[in-house]
């Protein structure tokens, strides 16, 4: 049975939103606050990717260490006690006294993320019934657009008013806050039978395999230049550092609207348009941007940049989604979710070992590792439109069966 509470099922949902909205956004503020670790707490410009990609990698690799016992555990007192942790580490690393400091903590706190984000999902599934779910987990996805747009500009506000801790004193206060409303407001079914199955013959198929793939491409490719961005624009382009705020504010806005746009083109029958124009416009302008500088307006680059990627991860996300059957769906998500984070983490890595720093902390070889995020973004739509045709053949075909057996 799910929960009875109309009043309890909507407080969840907006805590979830919440939760998710602040863990991903004290993810994402790390990155634009590169240049003022850089110069205030004395971290390499190149070696901002090792704090962002570590804290990535270790949500993943503690997610998937987790889940045998996830189901065992009391969720609310374990998602509590989750939260908390969470976010007291976070509040720590404003005590940090080095850059090395600084990243263990991170990543120390990226380790408690993992399994904290899967038994929030896992709560809610709990909590909103079948026929709700998709609705209300998008309202709850909606926390990584709005970090962009609300979390990272005023992280960078403080951060220029109160020096590089004060985010991390703030959101990582918000975080307990938000704890202790979960411990007194959160209500969530105790021992709830769920369905078992293997999903081995789920991931075995080509389908899922082939998800996958484009999944660990577009995440690789998108973390090889995210992380750094910030550095290259103020360090290379020399962009006033007050107006990074206002800048990560558009692209934010930018990724919202595109989003919309995008799904209702979907939701229309339009997918194969909106994989191609998110594709090439992002292949196109990461070219022009970055790759081989055309001069062109830094906030035009950034904010069709940022919808483009929006909209081509919505794409591939929607797409995913058709691929297992219901009784996997969450499942597979979370699979999902665990390739989306190694991938993510490994392009930080492998750039912040690519990369190095000039005079005045200028990034070299960000033109190079541009251009192939180019190549990837052109064979992430080329694997996106195969991916949508064999969906296509796979459901004609299930149709074509489903009408043999009824003629029969």
């Amino acid at each position: 049975m799910y929960m009875d509470d109309v009043g309890h099922s909507k407080a969840a949902v907006q805590l979830a939103m919440l939760v998710n909205l602040l863990s991903i956004g004290s993810l994402m503020m790390v990155m634009p606050l590169g240049p003022d670790l850089v110069r205030h707490l004395g971290m390499q410009a190149n070696h901002v990717g090792y704090i962002s990609g570590g804290a990535t990698l270790a949500a993943a690799l503690s997610m998937a260490l987790a889940a045998p016992w996830l189901d065992r555990l009391n969720r609310k007192q374990a998602l509590v006690s989750l939260l908390t942790l969470r976010f007291a580490l976070l509040i720590a690393c404003a005590l940090a006294g080095s850059a090395e400091q600084l990243i263990l903590l991170f990543v120390l706190s990226g380790l408690v993320a993992g399994p904290m984000g899967a038994l929030l999902m896992a709560s809610m599934l709990d909590v909103i019934a079948p026929t709700e779910r998709g609705r209300k987990l998008a309202y709850i996805g909606m926390g990584f657009s709005l970090a962009a747009i609300v979390v990272v500009p005023l992280a960078l506000e403080l951060a220029l008013r109160w020096g590089w801790q004060a985010p991390f004193i703030f959101f990582g206060g918000l975080g307990l806050v938000l704890a202790l409303l979960c411990h007194f407001l959160l209500h969530i079914p105790v021992n709830r039978a769920r369905p078992t199955g293997s999903l081995l013959p789920l991931l075995k198929s080509p389908l899922c395999l082939g998800a996958l793939a484009i999944t660990a491409l577009q995440l690789f490719g998108h973390f090889l230049l995210v992380p750094h961005l910030s550095n290259y624009f103020q360090f290379n382009l020399h962009f006033p550092r007050e107006q990074i705020g206002s800048l990560f504010l558009c692209g934010g806005l930018a990724s919202l609207a595109a989003m919309r746009l995008g799904g209702s083109w979907i939701d229309r029958g339009q997918a194969p348009t909106v994989i191609l124009l998110s594709s090439g416009g992002l292949a196109l302008t990461t070219l022009l941007g970055f790759a081989i500088p055309s001069g062109l307006s830094i906030y035009l680059i950034f904010v069709l940049f940022m919808a483009a990627s929006a909209v081509r991860t919505n794409s591939s996300m929607t797409l995913a989604a058709a691929i297992p059957p219901p009784h996997q769906r969450a499942a597979f998500m979370a699979f999902q979710g665990t390739v989306s984070n190694v991938a993510a983490g490994l392009g930080s890595l492998f750039s912040a070992l690519y990369l190095s720093s000039g005079a005045d902390n200028q990034l070299q070889g960000f033109n190079r590792l541009s251009g192939f995020y180019v190549v990837a973004g052109i064979l992430t739509g080329v694997g996106m439109c195969l991916l949508l045709r064999g969906i296509q053949r796979r459901d004609a075909a299930s149709h074509s069966a489903g009408i043999t057996t009824q003629a029969g």
